[in-house]
């Protein structure tokens, strides 16, 4: 999910840049990617970011427990039984599925469906 965040935050300080506002921001990356692609809210955000001279595109610190998967890691699962699921990935390493997708996005790894079968 990182990747995708981190690219609309790219195009949402390409914007403020060009002088617009956030609502015409998210207004015109709704229009090329889909409405539910980011929140009117987080192009506020953002922008309210970038006007205070933070320009990072990295988010801040959250409390919670930190997901502590390693890409290689998964990469070692997958290499180790193709035909291995999301959910036995997630338990195998003790984090959420949601975890793991996110993970595997960023890998650029898609899911396949073959004879029933999930192939990453």
């Amino acid at each position: 999910m990182e990747c995708k965040n981190e690219h609309f935050r790219h195009i949402l300080l390409f914007y403020f840049r060009k002088g617009k506002k956030a609502a015409e921001a998210h207004k015109e990356i709704c229009e090329v990617y889909g409405v539910d692609c980011i929140t009117d809210r987080t192009c506020q955000n953002w922008f309210k970011k970038f006007r205070s001279g933070d320009f990072s595109f990295k988010d801040d610190q959250r409390s919670g427990r930190p997901t502590e998967v390693d890409d290689d890691q998964i990469k070692a699962i997958i290499e180790e039984d193709r035909h291995i699921t999301v959910r036995e990935i997630a338990e195998r390493l003790n984090v959420s599925h949601t975890t793991i997708e996110n993970h595997l996005n960023c890998l650029g790894l898609a899911k396949k469906l073959i004879f029933g079968f999930r192939i990453y």
